[in-house]
């Protein structure tokens, strides 16, 4: 019996201390997060898998319209600038008519002013023709009066007069019309050259950036709907992207220097930490082992590399990069 007895108060002895860590304020939670710190602060560096990305990103080129590739300007690795034509396609030529039909259909609205003094001058000439019948009707009324005249001729002179006074009204209606007209012609003649180059451009693929093209993913001839045709990117500066653990990010600031390495390159870059990511997310890079662990719960840190021309290259290319926790900033 007396053995019994030790025996459960043996137990409720390690039940007590086993609560007393857990209690808040016991020694289990702070002797655990000085372990922690302690572990940090000897820590150098710690090692993540990356891959190497241009930082502009990749921009996958795609067509604006439903069309067949007519000629491609570019190839692999070429450098091109802002606004460069990479690609024609079949509609060009019929495009670039009709942008030339509308021109012409302005150059004729600037026309407007020309005909308006023409439609003065016949103006002019039908109020002499009207002033010249109203004098001859003046004259044959007198020699009416006098009886040197027939009636008839008095009569068409009063006929010429009524004539003509119907083509200057006529006249001065048209001269109207067409001074009215004329800013509108314009308008309309502007408008049809806008939609004409709207649709000229829509069969020229442009680059949207300075930079070189990693991959033409098209040839001439083949159908281009809403797929890519050409990956460029900004290679002048390169990134290493890094997934670092989230038990692990709190030891990651910006600035601190860090090194990229892979067996594709000869030597390491050097590189300083630019950006460190706001969430959490599953891994990617999972490098060349298969049974690396996926779902990792991870942050993505960015690296401003030095310029390397063979980096440029590498776009893609998974490595390992080790950041120096010595040179992080204090919070």
């Amino acid at each position: 019996m007396p053995r019994i007895r030790a025996r459960w108060i043996g137990w409720l002895l390690l039940i007590g201390i086993a609560l007393h860590a857990l209690v808040p304020g016991g020694e289990g939670p702070l002797v655990a997060s000085e372990a922690r710190a302690k572990e940090a602060a000897e820590r150098e560096s710690l090692v993540s898998l990356a891959r190497l990305e241009p930082a502009s990103g990749v921009v996958n080129v795609a067509a604006g319209a439903s069309d067949v590739v007519r000629q491609v300007l570019v190839q692999d690795g070429s450098e091109v600038t802002e606004s460069q034509v990479l690609v024609l396609l079949e509609s060009y030529e019929l495009r670039a008519a009709e942008l030339d039909a509308a021109r012409i259909e302005l150059e004729r609205a600037d026309l407007g002013p020309l005909e308006i003094e023409a439609q003065k001058a016949r103006i002019r000439a039908v109020q002499a023709e009207l002033d010249y019948a109203k004098d001859e009707v003046s004259s044959q009324e007198g020699l009416s009066e006098k009886g040197f005249s027939a009636g008839k001729e008095f009569r068409e002179a009063q006929l010429q007069v009524l004539r003509a006074e119907e083509q200057l009204n006529e006249s001065n209606a048209l001269l109207e019309r067409r001074i009215a007209n004329l800013d509108l012609a314009r308008r309309e003649a502007e408008n049809r050259v806008q939609q004409a180059e709207a649709r000229l451009e829509q069969t020229m693929i442009r680059s949207p950036l300075n930079g070189r093209v990693l991959r033409v993913r098209i040839r001439e001839g083949e159908r281009v709907d809403q797929n890519p045709v050409v990956s460029i990117a900004a290679t002048q500066t390169m990134m290493a992207v890094a997934e670092v653990h989230a038990n692990e990010i709190r030891l990651v600031r910006v600035g601190q220097r860090a090194v990229f390495s892979s067996p594709a390159l000869p030597d390491a870059l050097s590189g300083q930490v630019d950006s460190v990511g706001q969430m959490i997310f599953s891994n990617n890079v999972i490098g060349e082992d298969p049974t690396a662990p996926r779902g990792l719960r991870v942050v993505e840190v960015r690296v401003r590399l030095e310029p390397n021309e063979l980096a440029r290259k590498m776009t893609h290319l998974e490595g390992q990069l080790r950041i120096h926790l010595e040179d992080r900033e204090q919070p």
